[in-house]
C-alpha cells in the first residue's frame, strides 16, 4: 500500500506597513506552513525585518490599486501543493491545525472553506470563505474585495481564522474606509455594470453607518444593474446573485433607518425575481433580513417564522457548499437567528423557549454580547437574579463585557442583597460615567449600608450638587 505523499503548504500574503499585527499572524502559521511568501507593496516600517525573522521569502511589487493583481503575483512564487491565503491582520486558531492537515490530504477537493471570525466594533461576526486551495487551481479577480475563483469542489470546514482588521482605532479605520471607497468607485467607473463592486460599495457605507449614502448607492445600483442584459438571463449567474446581494445591503440600510416598509418591499421584490428566474431555494441573506425587519417592527410571530426558515436554509447551504460558489453573508449567523428567536419568544412571554434559544446563541458564538444581555434580561424578568448574574459574569470572563454589563451586575447584586459584591462593579462603572446620578445614588447607599459613612456622604453631596445644577 502506497503511503500518501506529504502535502506542502505555501502561505501567500501581500503586505504594506503591517508591523503591528504581522508578528501574531506569522506566529500562528509557522508550525503548519512549509514556506511563507510575502509580497510587499511599499512598506516603510518594520514589516520586512519582522517577516525575515520568521524566515519568510520577501518579494517586492509596486502597488497598482488592485488587490487581485498583487495576490495573483504572490501565487507565482509559491512552490507548495496548497496555498494558504492569509492577511497580516488575521490569525489561525492553533487548535485547528490538525483539521487543516487532515483536509489537505483529501484528494476530492481543490478548495477548503474556513470560518472567518471577524471582530467589528467589539462584536464577533462569523463568515465562510475559501482560503486554502491547490496551487494552480485558483486565481483572484476584482481590484478590491477580491474573490478567489477555484476549479472543482470545495471542502467546508470549521477551521478558524480570526480577523482583527475591522477593530482598529478610529483614525486607522477612516483611512481604510476611504481607500476602499475610492477603489470601489474606480472599479465602478471602469464598468458601471460591475454588480459585485456596487454591492461592496453599499456594504462599505453600511459598515461606516452611512446608511443614507448606502441607500442612495443601492437605489442607483439597482436601476443600473436591471438594465444589464446579463441580469435578464435566467439561471444561476453572478449578476443575478449580486443583484440579490445589492438588495440585501440596501434593505439593511433601510432597516437601520427604521424604514421597515421599504426594506420589506425590496426583499419581497427580489425573492419574486429570483423565483421567476428559477433560482431555488430562496436567498438566505434576504430571508434573514426579512426576519430582522419583522423583529424590529415588533411582528414577533412573523420574525420567528423567517428565522426558522433561515436556519433550515442554512442547513441546505452548508450541505451544498462544495458546489455552491455564490457569496453568502449570513451563513455564519446561526447565533444571530437563535438570539432573534429568543428575543421574540421572550416578548411573547414564552420564557422557557426564549431561554433555550438564547443559550444556543451563546453556545454558537460566545463572543456575541447581545445574547448575554437578552438572556440576563429574561432571567431578571422571572426574578432568577442569580442566573442573570451568572450569565453576565460569563460575559465578563469572555472579555466582552461593556460598561452596561458592569452597571447591571451592580444592580443584580443589590437585588440579591449581596452589597459587598455590588460595590466594585458600580465603582468601575462610575469611573467612566460619573454623571449618572442614579448609579451614584446607589453607590452612596451601598457605602452607607456597609458603614463607610464619609464616602456615602460625599456621594450624596455629589448627587445633590448635580441636581441643583440641573435645576438652575
Amino acid at each position: 500500500m502506497n503511503t500518501p505523499q506529504k502535502q506542502n503548504i505555501s502561505a501567500c500574503m501581500i503586505v504594506k506597513n503591517e508591523e503591528g499585527l504581522l508578528p501574531s499572524c506569522l506566529n500562528s502559521i509557522k508550525n503548519v506552513v512549509d514556506e511563507m511568501i510575502i509580497v510587499d507593496t511599499g512598506s516603510t516600517d518594520n514589516t520586512i525585518p519582522i517577516a525575515k525573522k520568521f524566515g519568510a521569502k520577501i518579494y517586492h511589487h509596486p502597488w497598482n490599486d488592485s488587490f487581485s493583481e498583487a495576490r495573483n503575483h504572490s501565487l507565482r512564487y509559491a512552490s507548495g501543493d496548497w496555498i494558504l491565503q492569509i492577511d497580516a491582520d488575521e490569525e489561525l486558531e492553533q487548535a485547528d491545525i490538525p483539521k487543516l492537515q487532515h483536509a489537505i490530504n483529501d484528494p476530492r477537493y481543490n478548495g477548503i472553506v474556513v470560518t472567518i471570525h471577524s471582530t467589528i466594533k467589539d462584536t464577533v461576526h462569523i463568515f465562510y470563505n475559501t482560503r486554502i486551495f491547490r496551487r494552480g487551481k485558483g486565481f483572484y479577480k476584482d481590484i478590491i474585495h477580491e474573490q478567489i475563483i477555484t476549479e472543482g469542489e470545495r471542502l467546508p470546514t470549521d477551521i478558524r481564522l480570526y480577523h482583527h482588521g475591522y477593530n482598529l482605532d478610529e483614525k486607522t479605520m477612516q483611512i481604510k474606509w476611504q481607500r476602499t471607497t475610492r477603489l470601489l468607485k474606480k472599479q465602478i467607473e471602469q464598468n458601471k455594470f460591475d454588480s459585485f463592486a456596487w454591492f461592496n460599495l453599499i456594504r462599505n457605507y453600511r459598515t461606516q453607518e452611512l446608511f443614507q449614502d448606502g441607500i442612495n448607492a443601492g437605489e442607483e445600483a439597482l436601476k443600473i444593474i436591471t438594465r444589464n442584459p446579463c441580469l435578464k438571463n435566467t439561471g444561476k449567474n453572478d449578476n443575478t446573485h449580486h443583484y440579490a446581494m445589492i438588495t440585501y445591503e440596501t434593505a439593511n440600510c433601510y432597516l437601520h433607518k427604521e424604514d421597515f416598509i421599504k426594506a420589506r418591499e425590496l426583499c419581497y421584490a427580489t425573492l419574486s425575481k429570483l423565483r421567476e428566474s428559477g433560482i431555488t431555494p430562496e436567498n438566505i441573506d434576504i430571508t434573514f433580513t426579512l426576519a430582522c425587519t419583522y423583529l424590529k417592527e415588533g411582528s414577533y410571530k412573523k420574525a420567528i417564522d423567517y428565522f426558522k426558515r433561515f436556519l433550515s436554509l442554512r442547513e441546505w447551504y452548508l450541505k451544498n457548499m462544495n458546489t455552491n460558489f455564490m457569496m453568502i453573508d449570513t451563513l455564519g449567523y446561526d447565533y444571530a437567528a437563535h438570539n432573534g428567536m429568543g428575543y421574540c419568544f421572550g416578548n411573547l412571554g414564552q420564557w422557557e423557549i426564549s431561554i433555550n434559544h438564547l443559550e444556543k446563541a451563546i453556545s454558537c458564538n460566545p463572543k456575541f454580547l447581545t445574547s448575554y444581555r437578552n438572556l440576563a434580561s429574561y432571567y431578571s424578568s422571572i426574578e432568577s437574579y442569580n442566573k442573570a448574574t451568572n450569565i453576565l459574569l460569563k460575559a465578563v470572563s469572555e472579555g466582552i463585557a461593556d460598561d452596561g454589563v458592569l452597571l447591571k451586575l451592580g444592580e443584580l447584586y443589590i437585588h440579591q442583597k449581596t452589597y459587598e459584591m455590588a460595590t466594585p462593579y458600580l465603582e468601575e462603572y462610575l469611573k467612566k460615567h460619573p454623571e449618572d446620578k442614579s448609579a451614584l445614588l446607589k453607590l452612596a447607599w451601598l457605602y452607607e449600608n456597609s458603614g463607610h459613612l464619609e464616602a456615602a456622604l460625599i456621594g450624596y453631596r455629589s448627587v445633590r450638587a448635580a441636581k441643583e445644577s440641573t435645576e438652575c
